[in-house]
C-alpha cells in the first residue's frame, strides 16, 4: 500500500512540475502607442496571430505581452512582425518561461 501511495505521489509531482514549467510569455517594448486605440490595434494584431494566448497590451507602459499556458506557437520574429504590422516600433522582444498577466511585470522583465 505504501508503495502505491509513493508511486501516486511521485506521478502527481511530475505532472504538477511539468504543468508549472510549461507556461511561456513573449514580451515586447513598443514605442509610439499614444492612446487606447493604439493599444487596441496591437491587441487585435496579436490575437490574430495567436488566438490561444492571453494578450495584455498597455499603451502607458509601452508593452505588449502574449502569455501562453503552454509553449508559444510564435517565434520572436513572428511576434515582433505582428506588432510592426500595426505601424509601431518594437524596441525589444524577449521570451520568458512564466505566465505574465501584469504589464508592470513585463516592464521589469524588459529592463533586465
Amino acid at each position: 500500500m505504501r508503495k502505491i501511495i509513493s508511486s501516486m505521489f511521485f506521478i502527481c509531482f511530475i505532472i504538477i512540475s511539468n504543468v508549472s514549467n510549461a507556461a511561456e510569455s513573449m514580451v515586447a517594448q513598443v514605442n509610439g502607442m499614444m492612446c487606447i486605440k493604439c493599444q487596441k490595434m496591437v491587441t487585435d494584431a496579436l490575437i490574430k496571430v495567436s488566438p490561444s494566448a492571453k494578450i495584455k497590451v498597455s499603451w502607458p507602459e509601452g508593452v505588449a505581452v502574449s502569455a501562453f499556458e503552454d509553449k508559444s506557437n510564435l517565434s520572436d520574429e513572428e511576434f515582433k512582425n505582428a506588432i510592426l504590422g500595426t505601424g509601431f516600433e518594437v524596441v525589444k522582444v524577449t521570451s520568458i518561461d512564466k505566465f505574465i498577466e501584469n504589464p508592470s511585470e513585463a516592464v521589469s522583465i524588459l529592463s533586465k
